[in-house]
């Protein structure tokens, strides 16, 4: 049944309602009206009634003078009168009240008509003729006594009859009023039971569809309603399915069908609070290893069908009480209900090996992945969803951290998982300090060790060195940082920081810059082939008008060397505008002198491992007396870092080396006058 169908219902219910009201009422009110207008009628007969009586009165005090006592000149008054009540009799009698009062009127009638007659009568006696007259007087008396009597009796029935017409009126009214109570009470029921069956019908259906919509804001599912008007079951059903699809796309990734990342963070609590000491559960962190190169090599389209087959491979080696996300790109999470740890990694080799086995083809080429995965058991200890999450995610980037394609389990006294923890804290100190500008820089000396050297440079020649600040105002020097700083891609990051406090140091400090002969400044493999900081180091240099020939920019020998088409590049673009350069650690590399012709470089730093032990190691001195001899025949010069004590001066001096570098000769001192960096 439709909605306008139930108000058509209710309307002509009412309209019914109202009209059999009406139409009782009406015929109720009707009859009180007659009875009203016969009640009036009897009281305005029963005044002239009075009248009437008065004027008869009156006819028979003139009669008694016309007759008993001979005045015979009243005689025409009196017939005037008896005309007059004649004419009232009759004018009465027309308005009859009852069958009885009406008999009576014609007798009253005719016995004033006797009277006027024996008036006409005595008014033609003669004196003589007094015994006629009372002869008449007689007759008379005895005529005016009855009807003074009827007329008497005439009054009461009159009086009765409007008593009985004013209780039939006032008793009629009551029942009116009683009725008018009663329709009212009937009406005011119908509409009561009206609204209760449009409550029950159309109200109740709409309130339980608000509630439910509520309800499914909370729980993600709309039950719908059983019973109601046409209208509300087919809006309760198209909301059920658009509820129930929306809530499916909210709480599922699009592409896999597995949970998304907000339905994962929305169960786990629930597992994290109902872990007791015979309850545990397990959460697993997978994350797919070289799935990037698929991604680039194949295209997205590849990379979205790959991550479906590896979605299928999980969801079949799991049970079907465990949950299985995908929580973003090629991360997945399994939360294994009521697993202990011996059998949650079991799961987590089969997923391992499945994913392993996954032989993918697109373009006659054919692809394989791995999968590194983190374990963590969720137990009657574990704090927080987030101390969980944080253990998952810390196994599963010690098992990529320690070859990919295995398995790491979470335990408070895995050291492995404590120096991850402690590389996870060092790279939050590594942003707080560079998203707060806690970056200070230093400087140590590059000191020329040949005469021709000490000629060449007459002003200063230095490096920069940075140090980071903890939280606590700690130091934290390059070794500690920089291998994290490589992991996170920070490099570039960092050393554009770097470079733009140490020009912009420089440019502020004029006795400085013009007391500079060379100022080194360290660049990152990421740096390299980063054109980004390429075009900003010339954008500053030409705005600033900086002197270029006094930079010179180090690169290590393995970055050289494993972006060898990009150190060239970058190395040229500079060098255009005049800039150094110096080739850092030199050495350390298997080829290292076969690079040397293909990069223009000024200066050959030896790597200090070489330099520290050249007094005891005939191996490591022979090893720098050639790399002198080598950067010496192409024209470079020669710069020995770690020198520490005089021994190893004296020894560098006699091979010639060109400039020494370290604590002997000078300790690294803050930049004079530098403020902490800020955000730039």
């Amino acid at each position: 049944m439709k909605i306008k169908s139930y108000l058509a219902t209710v309307i002509l219910a009412c309209l019914a309602s109202g009209y059999l009201v009406e139409n009782v009422l009406s015929k109720k009110f009707n009859t009180v009206n007659k009875l009203l207008e016969t009640y009036t009628q009897s009281l305005l007969w029963q005044k002239d009634y009075s009248s009437l009586l008065i004027d008869i009165s009156q006819f028979f005090i003139t009669s008694d003078l016309i007759l008993g006592s001979g005045q015979t000149y009243l005689v025409n008054g009196a017939l005037e009168k008896g005309k007059v009540i004649l004419a009232s009799f009759e004018s009465l009698q027309k308005q009859h009240i009852s069958a009885p009062i009406e008999e009576k009127f014609a007798e009253s009638i005719a016995e004033i008509q006797q009277i006027k007659d024996y008036l006409v009568i005595a008014s033609t006696l003669q004196e003589e003729e007094a015994m006629t007259l009372n002869a008449m007087l007689t007759q008379y008396d005895q005529l005016s006594s009855q009807l003074v009597q009827r007329l008497d009796t005439l009054e009461r029935d009159v009086n009765n009859i409007i008593l009985l017409q004013h209780e039939a009126l006032k008793a009629e009214q009551d029942n009116v009023y009683a009725v008018q109570i009663g329709t009212n009470l009937t009406f005011s029921a119908v509409i009561l039971l009206l609204w209760i069956w449009v409550d029950r019908k159309i109200s109740r259906p709409i309130k339980q569809l608000a509630e439910m919509a509520k309800s499914a804001e909370n729980n993600g599912q709309f039950i719908g309603i059983a019973q109601g008007p046409e209208e509300l079951l087919a809006l309760s059903e198209n909301t059920k399915r658009l509820t129930n699809s929306l809530s499916y796309q909210a709480s599922h990734d699009p592409l896999t069908n597995l949970h998304n990342r907000r339905e994962f963070e929305r169960l786990l609590p629930h597992f994290v609070s109902s872990a007791t000491g015979k309850q545990t559960h397990i959460l697993c962190f997978i994350d797919l290893d070289h799935f990037k190169v698929i991604n680039d090599t194949c295209g997205h389209a590849a990379g979205d069908e790959l991550l479906m087959k590896v979605a299928r491979v999980i969801q079949f080696a799991v049970r079907t009480t465990d949950t299985v996300s995908r929580l973003g790109g090629d991360e997945f999470s399994i939360i294994l209900s009521s697993c202990s740890l011996a059998q949650g990694v079991q799961i987590a080799h089969t997923i391992r090996a499945a994913i392993a086995d996954i032989r993918y083809q697109w373009g006659g080429d054919v692809y394989r992945i791995s999968a590194s995965i983190g374990l963590t058991e969720i137990n009657e200890h574990a704090k927080n969803t987030e101390e969980v999450l944080n253990a998952a995610d810390t196994a599963c980037k010690v098992a990529k951290d320690s070859g990919r394609d295995r398995i790491h389990v979470f335990s408070i006294d895995d050291k492995v998982l404590a120096d991850k923890r402690v590389d996870m804290l060092r790279i939050n100190q590594i942003h707080h300090a560079i998203d707060t500008g806690e970056i200070r820089l230093y400087r140590q000396t590059i000191a020329p060790l040949t005469e021709k050297s000490k000629r060449a440079v007459s002003k200063e020649h230095y490096e920069i060195l940075l140090r980071l600040v903890t939280h606590d105002g700690d130091l934290i020097y390059p070794n500690q940082f920089f291998p994290l700083v490589e992991r996170y891609h920070l490099g570039a990051k960092i050393d554009k920081i770097v470079f733009n406090s140490t020009i912009d140091w420089l440019n502020e400090n004029p006795n400085e810059l013009s007391n500079l002969e060379i100022c080194a400044i360290n660049l990152s493999g990421q740096s390299i082939t980063c054109q980004e900081l390429l075009s900003f180091i010339v954008e500053k240099l030409e705005k600033t008008q900086f002197p270029a020939n006094k930079l010179c920019f180090e690169i290590t020998e393995t970055t050289a060397v494993t972006h060898l088409k990009s150190a060239q590049d970058f190395i040229l673009a500079l060098k255009e505008l005049g800039c150094l350069f110096a080739l850092d650690d030199f050495g350390s590399g298997l080829s290292s002198f076969a690079y040397l012709k293909t990069l223009d470089v000024d200066f050959i730093k030896i790597d200090g491992a070489f330099v520290k032990d050249l007094t005891n190691d005939p191996v490591n001195l022979a090893t720098v007396k050639s790399i002198n001899d080598v950067a010496t025949a192409l024209g470079k010069k020669t710069v020995a870092e770690f020198v520490e004590t005089q021994e190893v001066l004296d020894s560098l001096q006699s091979i010639g080396i060109h400039y020494a570098q370290g604590y002997l000769l000078s300790r690294p001192e803050a930049l004079p006058n530098f403020p902490s960096i800020t955000k730039k």
